[in-house]
């Protein structure tokens, strides 16, 4: 009896122990151990409806900083106890912030939750003296993919070591349009070159682990079809098919998510033939999650959604577009809503029965998988110690360098010019970007690049380097001073100011002054009682020159602006906004009165006014003297940010103001010219081409700029970048991409029907002799092979092309288009066999029944160093082969 009565005892014990263990297990999202699905299910399953929708939603990093410190106030304030999903703009400057920061948003929800800390990176990360890469464009140029994965991990080192977790890039938008101011964002015009590039920086960027220190997630943008809107303007509509869309537009992210891993994408703005991106199931679901298997996050684009009611007008109020655009696909805004707004929405969406909580599941559990996968809920926290090693290292700084070298691009060489003679006595360095840091859009805060000017001079230590401007890249003139400026009395000098606290000169003016002129740059409030942004001014009066002459009025404004004068609207730039200059032709006559009326309205990200004229005029004289006193002058023209970066769109693609006019003059005096371009699109630069007997495309390479321009100019590196895009001889070629289809004729009264430069094109220092072809394979795999031999005095590397033809085919293919490249360095005299693999893939197109396969029939192979020098041959395919 006893017995019985122990051995019951004993089993209650056991029972009583094992029931208190399991209570105080650690709950299986904590189990690093476990499967990551597992542990967001879990997780997922503790979680309110509102903490689901907190993930879903991102923060601006500036509410949580004072002063550029951790501020618990401020963040208690915006977070309360539901955590957060994620952070942007944060960019902190020590590790003592972001650690901070995370604890507190781990210890203030119930879960510990972290927060994913999101940053831009286009070429390099954005936080203030990070390594600058060259500009995305240049990048392309540089056709090599080890060093794009190089410079992903640049950027993911950089970035990990500051407690950031996921940039939003690359931009993977084909550059087809080079009208629109992102051009410069974007590898080229060309998918597979894109594709290869891309992934390979997506590579280096997510690392080997994503839960190593080094390594930062991926978000490709725009998502998708981004590059080529109408005109060039900025997320305008792009109206092509699905069969296009499929074969050169989405494999370039396919590639990028399946083979290069990123884990986030970005819904574009463009609508994509009349339905919105932002509200695109077929793209944001169909395509991307049920065919690709894509596991991460979908983001909007900052305010995609909110574009949906007043742009698109598809939606009727702003829970309407958040509906859309969560059914469709986005898992978390952009600053479209304020962020109490936007959760709100959600809630009552679910609440109403229009958006499911299974949904809500969806976007939730895929912002905390990555959380998950990047080891978060382990290791939160970043050390000071990684960020003293990474930043801006040694080793960083030499990988922009490589990349800066292997982007530029030899246009011309005329007669040899280059390179030039370090001997040289007199160098003359001349142009409006001689002597500018021009590093291209989001590029990494107060970073200086070495300008050409400083690169040169460094460079021939011993000879006479000197500068001139010669003409500002922008001439505006100059602000309309005070002495010429009446108020409506005409009793006090200036203009009358109307200050309004809103964007629309509506109501009451908030202050009313008088302006001695108007020449502003607003680092923030204009005024007592004015807010920084969402404002607008009138200023009147009346303009009484001083001194007669003929010549323009202008006006500057980063946002919309109008000018009247004598009650004619003569500026009308005021639904477009982002001036640089705006002018209109006017004879001045001294004493005479004139009506002004000046109004803008200011919509966000700094604010400026400008009104201007031309009293005085470019004065070309003292660049043209200098050069005349030197052995060669290395003219330097092109773009700068304010010409070429996001809603920098152009109707032209010539040089920008008087830049060819001061070539001209340089040229006419007889010395020896070097045109360099620093730009971020092709340009029409016809009459250069012409004339000027050496021309290097040098585009924005990077934070050692000027030193790597001066290796080339003297002959310390042998340039080797080939084109990512074609240059067109005029605006009204476009569109003009290389692989057109067959009936794409460019046939004008005026013009050739030919490109400046082709896509591909570039010369070398060096000579290069293709030889022994062979072809190799059968059923749509393929071997192709070919020697090439350094045929020059020097050593050199060569970007070999493969370009492939389907003869004939049920549906339009172009005549050539790019299926392989490798940059390979070649020793004067050397030969190197050069191998690529053809796969069905790359055969591949979409038939007549949106079936991608491969079709029976002839292939034509084309191999070479641009599209026109090389060897040609053929090979079958017996049979179709359906992917």
């Amino acid at each position: 009896m006893m017995k019985h009565l122990s051995l019951s005892f004993c089993w209650m014990v056991c029972i009583a122990i094992f029931q208190s263990c399991q209570q105080n297990q650690s709950p299986v999202y904590k189990n690093a151990n476990l499967p990551v699905e597992d542990r967001v299910q879990d997780l997922l399953s503790r979680m309110s409806l509102e903490e689901k929708i907190r993930q879903m939603d991102m923060y601006s990093g500036a509410d949580f900083k004072e002063n550029e410190a951790f501020s618990a106030e401020k963040t208690q304030e915006q977070l309360g106890e539901l955590g957060v999903g994620a952070i942007h703009d944060l960019y902190p400057k020590d590790a003592v912030t972001i650690n901070q920061l995370q604890q507190y948003v781990i210890d203030h929800n119930r879960h510990g939750i972290p927060a994913l800390i999101l940053c831009e990176f286009l070429h390099g990360y954005l936080g203030e003296g990070s390594t600058a890469l060259p500009m995305n464009i240049a990048l392309g140029a540089t056709w090599d993919s080890e060093l794009l994965q190089k410079a992903g991990q640049v950027i993911g080192t950089e970035g990990r070591a500051f407690g950031v977790h996921f940039g939003l890039g690359p931009n993977l938008d084909l550059g087809r349009e080079p009208r629109w101011g992102r051009i410069a964002e974007t590898f080229g015009e060309d998918p597979y070159l894109a594709a290869h590039l891309g992934s390979a920086l997506i590579r280096g960027i997510q690392g080997d682990s994503l839960t190593s220190n080094r390594a930062m997630i991926a978000e490709p943008k725009h998502f998708a079809v981004h590059g080529v809107p109408q005109a060039g303007g900025n997320s305008s509509p792009v109206e092509l098919g699905r069969r296009i869309v499929r074969q050169d537009y989405l494999p370039v992210f396919e590639k990028a998510f399946k083979e290069g891993g990123a884990l986030g994408t970005m819904a574009a703005y463009t609508e994509l033939d009349g339905v919105p991106c932002a509200a695109n199931q077929w793209l944001l679901t169909d395509v991307l999650r049920k065919e690709w298997g894509f596991k991460g996050i979908v983001v909007s684009d900052l305010g995609a959604i909110r574009f949906l009611e007043n742009v698109h007008y598809v939606s009727d109020s702003p829970k309407e577009s958040v509906r859309q655009a969560i059914e469709a696909g986005i898992d978390m805004q952009f600053y479209d809503f304020p962020t109490e707004d936007y959760q709100r929405y959600l809630l009552e969406l679910v609440q109403e029965g229009k958006i499911s909580e299974e949904r809500i599941d969806q976007s939730a559990g895929n912002v905390l998988r990555l959380k998950f996968l990047l080891g978060l809920f382990e290791n939160p926290f970043t050390e000071q110690q990684w960020i003293d090693e990474r930043h801006h290292s040694q080793a960083h700084q030499e990988v922009a360098l490589e990349a800066g070298l292997k982007s530029i691009c030899l246009l011309k060489n005329q007669n040899k010019v280059l390179p030039l003679s370090k001997s040289l006595k007199n160098v003359a360095v001349i142009g409006p970007l001689a002597n500018e840091s021009v590093l291209g859009g989001y590029s990494v805060k107060k970073k200086k690049a070495i300008t050409v000017y400083e690169g040169i001079k460094a460079h021939l230590p011993e000879a006479n380097v000197r500068y001139e401007n010669g003409t500002p890249l922008i001439f505006k003139g100059q602000a309309i001073s005070q002495a010429n400026l009446w108020t409506p009395d005409q009793k006090e000098r200036g203009l009358k100011a109307e200050y309004f606290a809103n964007r629309h000169l509506k109501g009451e003016p908030t202050l009313t002054q008088v302006d001695p002129q108007v020449d502003f740059h607003w680092p923030g409030s204009p005024g007592e009682g004015m807010p920084e942004d969402q404002f607008s001014v009138r200023w009147t009066g009346y303009l009484k020159p001083v001194t007669s002459f003929s010549g323009w009025i202008g006006v500057s404004s980063d946002d919309g602006v109008r000018l009247w004068v004598d009650d004619v609207l003569v500026i009308d730039n005021w639904s477009k906004g982002s001036t640089n200059i705006a002018t209109s032709p006017m004879e001045f006559k001294a004493g005479k009165a004139y009506k002004i009326k000046l109004e803008m309205w200011e919509g966000g990200y700094g604010a400026k006014a400008q009104l201007l004229w031309d009293l005085k005029k470019v004065d070309f004289q003292p660049a043209v003297h200098l050069a005349r006193q030197s052995d060669v002058a290395v003219v330097v023209l092109g773009e700068s940010e304010e010409l070429v970066e996001e809603n920098k769109d152009v109707a032209s693609l010539d040089l920008f103001g008087n830049q060819e006019e001061l070539i001209k003059a340089i040229q006419a005096t007889g010395t020896p010219v070097v045109c360099v371009l620093l730009n971020g699109r092709p340009l029409s630069v016809n009459w250069i081409n012409q004339h000027v007997p050496a021309v290097v495309e040098a585009w924005f390479p990077g934070e050692k700029l000027g030193e790597a321009v001066a290796k080339v100019l003297f002959g310390d590196y042998n340039p080797a970048g080939r084109l990512p895009v074609t240059f067109p001889r005029s605006v009204g070629q476009l569109p003009f991409y290389y692989n057109q289809k067959p009936s794409a004729i460019h046939r004008y009264n005026k013009e050739s029907h030919k490109p400046l430069y082709e896509f591909g094109y570039g010369l070398s220092y060096t000579s290069f002799e293709y030889s022994n072809l062979k072809i190799t394979g059968q059923e749509a795999n393929y071997s192709v092979s070919v020697t090439v031999t350094n045929t020059g005095d020097r050593d050199g590397e060569e970007v070999v092309q493969l370009y492939l033809n389907d003869v004939r085919s049920s549906v339009t293919t172009p005549r050539r288009t790019l299926k392989g490249f490798q940059r390979v360095m070649i020793e004067k005299g050397q030969s190197k066999e050069i191998t690529f693999q053809l796969t069905p893939e790359d055969l591949s197109l979409w038939n007549r029944d949106m079936q991608r396969v491969v079709e029976a029939g002839e292939f034509e192979v084309f191999v070479g160093g641009n599209q026109h020098d090389g060897l040609e041959g053929k090979f079958e395919v017996k049979k179709d082969v359906v992917l």
